[in-house]
């Protein structure tokens, strides 16, 4: 940051600066905040954003010797431990025969349990929405994210930031940032695409 608080590049952790006309932070809300608030902590522009709470999430993810389900779609389990699961193996992970990926409900209760203990849990709630995939299992890893995502409560979404910021040289991406999408990774390439177009238009001027 120059003398007239506008963004000039970017010191790394070992002290190494790159130095350009724009800088994008493109990280989780989490990382965002821990980056910008020794900076900009009083700057009422990004108090919104700072005061966005956060929640966590815990995944599960299966690669099974045949696919879960005939199609490659995300699909909903209500009142289970399965708040949404997608088979992939036809589409993001065609490596492999059958690919489960698993969001689960409730993720605080998660987030304290073994991946064995989890595996658990989705097999016999799979079981409730007609899927026994048990004896089809070749391998799986729960994946638990600490504050990776901005709340979905309501009351919280005026509060998600803009691409462009009121600092000269500063612009951000990232899921939690205004676009049409929530806590997804097609919301993280949007506010990317966001982003950039942004910066394309100013060099224009």
């Amino acid at each position: 940051m120059d003398g007239q608080n506008n963004i000039t590049g970017v010191e790394m952790e070992g002290g190494r600066i790159f130095y350009g006309k724009k800088v994008v932070v493109a990280t989780t809300l989490n990382s965002a905040k821990q980056l910008l608030k020794p900076l900009f902590k009083d700057h009422p522009w990004f108090q919104p954003m700072f005061e966005l709470p956060m929640m966590s999430a815990a995944t599960l993810q299966m690669e099974l010797i045949k696919p879960a389900l005939p199609k490659d779609i995300t699909t909903f389990g209500p009142r289970t431990s399965l708040i949404s699961f997608a088979e992939q193996s036809r589409s993001t992970f065609r490596h492999v025969p059958g690919r489960l990926s698993i969001i689960m409900s409730n993720p605080e209760r998660f987030l304290e349990m073994t991946p064995e203990e989890t595996l658990q849990v989705v097999i016999k709630d799979a079981k409730l929405l007609g899927m026994d995939f048990e004896e089809d299992i070749i391998d799986y890893r729960q994946i638990n994210h600490y504050d990776d995502f901005h709340s979905l409560e309501p009351g919280y979404h005026w509060m998600r930031p803009e691409q462009v910021t009121p600092v000269d040289g500063l612009l951000l991406a990232g899921d939690y940032t205004m676009q049409p999408y929530f806590a997804t990774m097609e919301g993280a390439v949007v506010s990317g695409q966001k982003a950039a177009r942004a910066i394309l238009s100013s060099e224009k001027r």
